[in-house]
């Protein structure tokens, strides 16, 4: 003993003191930096062991293979019922052959979907193509599915961290020795499947030059939707040597398919994105064993610069600004007029436009549009007979009843469109010539047999926004045509019907009422109006004069200067918002803390209205309020006065994607992409889709889902098509609430994205969106607006970007007006991730005034709330609405069976508990072995010396 009490040299006093300081040091940063950021690293440590060990649901094994199951062949049947028959000369399709020839670099490559967020966990569980054609009986050449497996080549893995869209890469071009095969491929089969894709991903729209790409087959002067040559080379080859030619195009954007009309090209299927076993589906179509139905969900033009969108796409910035996240703009100029709503009124308005030396002569609709929006071919016949009409007028539906009958050899199902055309006067409010009602979809029908199938629209639907004269929705008087249609621009057998409206409606409080539909009259909102007018560098398209206000000039190549108002705004905050404002300083510091007795689990099952709420809300801190509302990155936080404990909510539209399951080996399904769930024309389809996946999530732990996302496809260059259904919002909006109606049955909850403007993925960080009040309300919030309504969504997921100079999480009009006024959700609003803009213009303190309830982002301490709001009686009582809001959502879903209130104690904490006692221990042991000896046990030594 006495040999540790023997002095050293002080020279290692200093040091053993050096070392003790360092070692307290690190324990006391630990500490502080553990105790700040312990609810993320609780949140990421009990994450992945809630999805792969057996969590409260107690869902089997086998109850979570049967989901599996259930979803791969659900996945397989939307494929079948999705995949679009485009051209089928002499009836090349069904085949004739069960051995096939399989041409294309991504043959062995797929586009099941798109990158980014959208993308799955379960993408290791998606079948290649030779799969899946085998399992259902195709047998595919083995020698050129060897060729083109030698050649793959891996993608960029997608960074969560700074998305870059998707690899645009044509890699074709280093297949052109394919020419070797072509031989022993003829002697194989004299039938030839190519596959033609294209992929779209997060952060990065669809390249309109692929100048970048020229190395890895782009042709420099074309775009990324034009076929590049080495692909119209490998096209050449085999309709040269091959009788029989099928081309797959598996893209979810729109791209020009001209070339599908050269003579060697007999057959050719739109897959989009066919997710983990939809490719057996695909491989049913081409044998016959399913008769293809599915429709388009956009409008394929010969040229897409033939669309005043294509002018307003890329990267486009302000010459004289240059402060990052608020110096990038895009234009809607093109008005209501996106997809069929412009081909269609074009047409029919005999519209010529010039664009530099190209002149697109609009009356000549069939050398303008290749395949209209809801263009759809069979293997059979089918008659409509119109056997009855009704339109009930204001406050009423509009329906017809038709009569659709096989006349062909095979079993098949047809679709049934209903247009209407409103009365339009020159210089009035914006009109398309038609618009989508309503459709329906008949069951599979045998040869001879009929189906009688109802179509029913809302009459109020037809109104306009008239945000220039009466600042609401109007019915104008005059002649309304419906119109039943095969697809946007083909009326069927000249089936019609009309309603004379006799005056007109006015859907305010001041004149008729609000719409039939809305909880309070929809009139014009100002922030609105200021993204639709500050930006003084534009013109919108309007009917009364397309060829003088059809855009001319790619905005990304002729930018503009900052109008002065825009830049004022922008600089008075980051967000360029003006909720601020609305504080109300009379405003008393609410309750907190109190002592009411309740937890979360006491109100399941209780209306929103229920006064209990505010005897809930009443109990959290201000602390735990700061977390639920700061703190709610995939997730939301357990809160100890209530004993909520927190939940798993993670992406996404196509399926369950978690940043780290993929390590975990866990089956999880890949679904269907939007695009080709859209294309179905099934909603009873999707709504079972989004039961099953509800059921699939649940079955994982997994309560809340990031999904589905429904903004409308306003340009086919939008590089996250592929989450979305369509490019008319009345067909999105009843696909999400289909989808949404089927996740929220299974007590699973949704937030619904990206709510409003999210077009576009290239700047979408605080990037400005222009654009009108009618455009904004009638084309990009509609299918928001269905979902709510129509299936009861309670979450919205604003976007990145901004509504004029507002970031969208801090617009008022768009996080509280429309969704919980107008509409009637009883919900919540999160914002999208909180990433570089977080610090700028991504703030809490205007998201909370906004009803922005919550941010997606994992925050530590005061979560960037000021003393704005955490000081401020108004901003305390702000916070407790938007807990009420997040609390309800949660007690009316499956969450209290799932979840179990843990105390706020971790079993990570136990290594954090470790680490404290083995750097005391340390900091014990350091000090008693070094300047304990050396200055104390000297001292004793020379005391007792002398």
């Amino acid at each position: 003993m006495k040999k540790w009490k023997h002095p050293v040299k002080k020279k290692f006093g200093v040091i053993g003191s050096v070392v003790v300081s360092l070692l307290m040091v690190v324990m006391i940063v630990a500490n502080i930096g553990l105790n700040r950021y312990a609810d993320t690293i609780t949140y990421y440590w009990n994450l992945n062991k809630q999805v792969s060990d057996k969590n409260s649901t107690e869902a089997s094994d086998e109850q979570k293979t049967a989901t599996f199951e259930e979803a791969r062949e659900i996945t397989k049947e939307a494929a079948a019922e999705g995949v679009t028959l485009l051209k089928n000369v002499e009836n090349a399709l069904p085949m004739d052959t069960n051995k096939i020839n399989v041409f294309g670099y991504r043959s062995v490559d797929i586009v099941y979907g798109g990158a980014g967020s959208g993308t799955t966990s379960g993408s290791e569980e998606n079948e290649t193509l030779k799969e899946s054609f085998e399992n259902e009986g195709l047998e595919i050449n083995q020698d050129l599915w060897d060729y083109y497996s030698g050649k793959y080549t891996e993608s960029a893995e997608w960074d969560v961290f700074n998305p870059d869209g998707a690899d645009f890469s044509v890699y074709d071009s280093k297949c052109t020795d394919v020419s070797d095969h072509i031989d022993t491929a003829k002697e194989f089969s004299n039938t030839a499947v190519v596959v033609l894709s294209r992929v779209g991903g997060e952060g990065q729209d669809c390249p309109l030059d692929m100048s970048e790409y020229k190395d890895v087959g782009g042709d420099e002067g074309k775009h990324y939707l034009e076929i590049q040559s080495c692909e119209q080379e490998l096209l050449d080859l085999v309709e040269a040597n091959f009788e029989n030619v099928i081309v797959l195009i598996n893209s979810s954007h729109a791209m020009e398919l001209g070339f599908l009309e050269e003579e060697g090209i007999d057959a050719a299927l739109q897959i989009a994105g066919p997710g983990a076993t939809g490719l057996r589906g695909v491989a049913d179509v081409l044998m016959g064993e399913v008769n293809p139905s599915g429709h388009l969900v956009d409008t394929y033009a010969y040229d897409l610069k033939s669309a005043p969108s294509f002018y307003n796409m890329g990267d486009c910035t302000y010459t004289d600004y240059d402060t990052n996240m608020s110096n990038k703009y895009f234009y809607f100029e093109e008005n209501i007029y996106t997809g069929y709503r412009w081909y269609e009124t074009a047409a029919a308005d005999g519209t010529v436009i010039t664009v530099g030396d190209t002149t697109y002569d609009f009356k000549n609709y069939d050398s303008i549009v290749q395949y209209p929006f809801g263009y759809g071919l069979s293997y059979t016949t089918f008659d409509w007979k119109l056997t009855d009409s009704k339109v009930d007028g204001q406050g009423g539906n509009i329906t017809c009843t038709v009569e659709v009958t096989n006349t062909g050899d095979v079993a098949g199902k047809d679709v049934v469109q209903l247009y209407y055309s409103a009365p339009y006067t020159k210089g009035g409010i914006e009109k398309s010539a038609v618009n989508l009602g309503a459709f329906a979809k008949t069951d599979t029908l045998e040869p001879g047999e009929s189906q009688s199938v109802e179509l029913t629209m809302v009459f109020d639907d037809m109104a306009s926004f008239d945000e220039k004269g009466n600042g609401c929705y109007v019915m104008d008087a005059g002649t309304y045509n419906f119109t039943l249609r095969t697809d946007a621009h083909t009326v069927k057998n000249g089936l019609s019907f009309t309603y004379e409206q006799d005056s007109q409606i006015i859907y305010n409080d001041e004149n008729d009422g609000k719409r039939s539909t809305d909880e309070t009259a929809a009139v014009i909102q100002d922030e609105f109006q200021d993204a639709a007018t500050l930006e003084t560098n534009m013109t919108y398209l309007s009917r009364a004069d397309f060829a003088g206000t059809f855009p001319k000039a790619e905005r990304r190549l002729n930018p503009t200067s900052i109008p002065e108002e825009v830049k004022t705004r922008l600089e008075a905050n980051g967000p360029g918002s003006k909720v601020m404002e609305m504080d109300d300083d009379s405003v008393e510091m609410p309750t907190l803390g109190a002592d009411n007795g309740l937890t979360i689990n006491d109100m399941a099952g209780l209306s929103y209205d229920d006064e209990k709420w505010n005897d809930l809300v009443d109990q959290l801190t201000l602390e735990e309020l700061t977390v639920l509302c700061g703190n709610s990155g995939w997730s939301t936080p357990e809160i100890d006065s209530i004993k909520k404990p927190e939940t798993v909510d993670i992406d996404g539209p196509q399926g369950l994607n978690g940043f780290s399951f993929s390590d975990l080996g866990l089956k999880m399904n890949t679904y269907v992409s939007e695009v080709l769930m859209g294309m179905t024309w099934n909603v009873d389809l999707v709504e079972r889709m989004g039961n099953i996946y509800g059921q699939e999530a649940i079955n994982w732990g997994i309560v809340g889902l990031y999904a589905p996302a429904m903004n409308t496809h306003r340009s086919p260059f939008g590089g996250r098509n592929f989450e979305y259904f369509s490019e008319d919002p009345t067909h999105a909006g009843l696909f999400a609430a289909a989808e949404v109606t089927g996740i929220q049955e299974k007590g699973a909850y949704v937030y619904a994205k990206h709510y409003l403007l999210n077009t576009q993925d290239t700047n979408r960080d605080g990037v400005a969106n222009w654009c009108n009040e009618q455009a904004l309300r009638e084309v990009y919030a509609r299918p928001f607006e269905l979902a709510v309504k129509d299936g009861n969504c309670t979450g919205l997921m604003t976007e990145l970007g901004r509504i004029g100079t507002s970031w969208s999480g801090a617009t008022y009009a768009l996080c509280t007006v429309l969704p919980r006024d107008e509409w009637g959700m009883e919900g919540k609003v999160i914002t999208d991730g909180v990433g570089p803009g977080g610090s700028y213009y991504m703030l809490p303190d205007y998201a909370l005034r906004a009803g922005n309830d919550m941010m997606l982002t994992k925050a530590s301490g005061d979560c960037g709330f000021t003393s704005a709001t955490l000081k401020s009686g108004y901003g305390v009582t702000k916070m407790k609405e938007a807990a009420k809001n997040i609390l309800y959502v949660y007690a009316n879903s499956e969450g209290p069976n799932m979840y179990e209130y843990q105390g706020g104690f971790s079993s990570w904490m136990w290594f954090w508990i470790l680490g404290d006692v083995l750097l005391a221990a340390g900091v014990i042991a350091v000090f008693w072995c070094l300047p304990f000896r050396a200055w104390c046990c000297n001292k004793k030594e020379e005391d007792d010396n002398e």
